[in-house]
């Protein structure tokens, strides 16, 4: 007995590669809030890894994004105003509740607008005094290796010019 299975339209599609995206490419959550099983949210998210969205979704990704950011915006500033609202009488649990609503909203938004969700910061120290003295003193030697090299050469140019004008 064969499986009933479900022909997506690019509408569809499109859709639920947008989610995917503001998602952070989570399939088990993109699976969840657009309804398509995971199996197939999956299966769809191997080959955009791989190859990215077919070019024939270009105008209807473009256009689930916009519908997908202009919510995402709305549903932001709600929470921001229901945060400014009950800042005066609220309790510690309602605003930590709405700002991780802003919070995953911001995120959301960022993903589908291909910016960073994240940073990463690289610290650089310096070397220690006993590192550095023994840099400079490599440092040094070697430029005097390189001046008497140069020094030598210079006396052979010398020894050859003398010689050439005898």
């Amino acid at each position: 007995m064969a499986k009933n299975r479900t022909e997506w339209d690019d509408d569809s599609k499109a859709a639920v590669y947008v989610q995917w995206v503001g998602n952070g490419k989570n399939v088990r959550q993109t699976s969840r809030d657009t309804g398509v099983p995971h199996t197939t949210v999956a299966y769809w998210a191997k080959a955009w890894e791989k190859d990215g969205p077919p070019a024939n979704l270009d105008d209807k990704i473009r256009a689930n994004a916009y519908e997908f950011v202009h919510h995402a915006t709305s549903v932001r500033e709600k929470a921001m105003n229901k945060l400014e609202e009950l800042i005066p009488q609220a309790e510690v649990k309602q605003l930590s509740a709405i700002a991780t609503v802003i919070g995953i909203m911001d995120d959301k938004l960022r993903l589908a607008q291909g910016l960073a969700t994240k940073r990463t910061e690289t610290v650089h120290t310096l070397p220690s005094k006993e590192d550095m003295r023994e840099l400079m003193s490599g440092f040094s030697e070697g430029l005097v290796a390189l001046a008497e090299d140069r020094a030598s050469e210079v006396v052979l140019i010398d020894a050859v010019s003398v010689e050439v004008n005898n």
